[in-house]
C-alpha cells in the first residue's frame, strides 16, 4: 500500500479519540483511507474540537521524517503548509512527489483579507509549491490555476435525499452556513439584514465566538454554532426557505450542494456567479437592495416550482468525489 504524507492546515486534538476543526479534512481522510497509508502533518490543539476523525491514520512530525523520497499530498496553501514544504524540500533535502489540491482562489482571498501584499506573497507561495507537485482544483476559474479535470468535493449520502414526511414548518426566511469572514461576505449579509431586510428572520450556523454574537446581535438574526449532526444540519436546512451565500471568492462550496440536496432555493452573488455549474434553483444578484428584493420576491412567488426544477439536478455525492479524488492521485504517488 502506497504511503502518502498528507499535510494540512487544520488543528487536530488528540486523545482516545481525534478531533479536528474542519470536516474537510475528515472527508478527504475518509475518501483516501482504504488505498493509502496515511500519515497526517498538521498543528495540534490544546483543547477538544467539533468534527470527529473517524478513520484510521498515522500523525508525523515533519523534523522526524526519515524517508529520502516521501509521497506529499498538500491540503491548500497557508503559511504552514508552505512552511513544512519548504523544509521537506529545501532542509532535509527530500524528494518530494505529489499533489496539492486547492479548495479556494487564494489570489482572491489573500488580495482581499491584505491588499496588493496578500496577493503577491500567495503567487510566491503558490508558484513555489507548483514547481515540485500537481496542482488539483475544485474550479476551473481561480487565479493562474489551469487544470483539465475538476473535482467536487461533497459530503451527500443518501440522508441528505431523505423527504420529511408531512409539511415542514419554516422556522426562519433565510439561512447561511460558513465561516465568519470578510472574504465570505458575513459583514455584508449582516448589515444587510440589519438595514434592510429586518422583515426576515436570518439564520448563521458556524461560528462558535461569542464576541460576534454581541457585536452584530440583531432582533432578526439568529447565530448557531458549528453543527457536526447531520440530522440536526439537515433540520436546519429544511426549516428555512432561502439558502443565503454572500461570499465574493468560492471555489465549489458543499453548503450549495447540501442546500439543493434539501430542495432550498439559493442566492448568491454576482463575484461567484461561476458555481452556477448549470444548477437549477441558483439566482444570482447584484449587491444592492433592489436586485435581492426582486430576487427574493420571485423565489416566493414561485416556490414549488422552483424546487421541481431542482429535484432535476445532477447531486455530486460523496462517492463521487471519492472516485474523482482516487482517479487524480493514483498517477501521481509513488509505491
Amino acid at each position: 500500500m502506497k504511503k502518502i504524507y498528507l499535510v494540512s492546515n487544520d488543528k487536530i486534538w488528540i486523545s482516545n479519540k481525534r478531533f479536528t476543526s474542519n470536516n474537510d479534512l475528515n472527508n478527504i481522510i475518509t475518501c483516501l483511507n482504504k488505498n493509502y497509508n496515511l500519515n497526517l502533518i498538521c498543528r495540534k490543539s490544546n483543547k477538544k474540537l467539533n468534527f470527529l476523525l473517524n478513520k484510521r491514520f498515522s500523525y508525523s512530525k515533519f523534523n522526524q521524517i526519515n524517508e529520502k523520497k516521501i509521497n506529499i499530498f498538500l491540503i491548500s496553501i497557508t503559511p504552514y503548509n508552505f512552511f513544512v514544504f519548504f523544509y521537506l524540500l529545501l532542509i532535509k533535502r527530500l524528494d518530494l512527489t505529489g499533489v496539492v489540491y486547492l479548495r479556494s482562489d487564494g489570489f482572491l482571498e489573500y488580495k482581499i483579507k491584505y491588499g496588493f501584499i496578500g496577493y503577491y506573497i500567495y503567487a510566491f507561495m503558490f508558484f513555489f509549491i507548483k514547481r515540485k507537485l500537481k496542482v488539483l482544483s475544485c474550479s476551473k476559474y481561480f487565479t493562474n490555476v489551469k487544470s483539465k479535470k475538476i473535482l467536487h468535493p461533497s459530503e451527500l449520502n443518501s440522508s441528505w435525499f431523505k423527504r420529511c414526511n408531512g409539511i415542514k414548518k419554516f422556522k426562519t426566511d433565510f439561512i447561511y452556513v460558513g465561516r465568519f469572514k470578510r472574504e465570505k461576505g458575513s459583514i455584508f449579509l449582516i448589515n444587510l439584514f440589519k438595514k434592510h431586510f429586518t422583515k426576515y428572520k436570518l439564520t448563521i450556523v458556524g461560528t462558535k465566538k461569542e464576541s460576534i454574537y454581541k457585536e452584530y446581535y440583531n432582533k432578526n438574526i439568529r447565530f448557531i454554532g458549528p453543527v457536526t449532526n447531520i440530522k440536526k444540519m439537515i433540520n436546519l436546512y429544511d426549516s428555512s426557505r432561502i439558502f443565503i451565500l454572500p461570499s465574493y471568492t468560492e471555489g465549489f462550496p458543499k453548503v450549495i450542494s447540501e442546500s439543493l440536496a434539501r430542495l432550498k432555493p439559493i442566492i448568491i452573488f454576482e463575484e461567484i456567479k461561476h458555481i452556477l455549474d448549470n444548477r437549477n434553483g441558483i439566482f444570482i444578484c447584484k449587491r444592492n437592495k433592489k436586485n435581492i428584493d426582486k430576487t427574493i420576491n420571485y423565489i416566493f412567488k414561485n416556490y414549488k416550482k422552483i424546487q421541481k426544477e431542482i429535484s432535476k439536478n445532477n447531486f455530486y455525492t460523496k462517492d463521487n468525489f471519492k472516485k474523482e479524488l482516487l482517479e487524480l492521485t493514483n498517477n501521481e504517488f509513488r509505491n
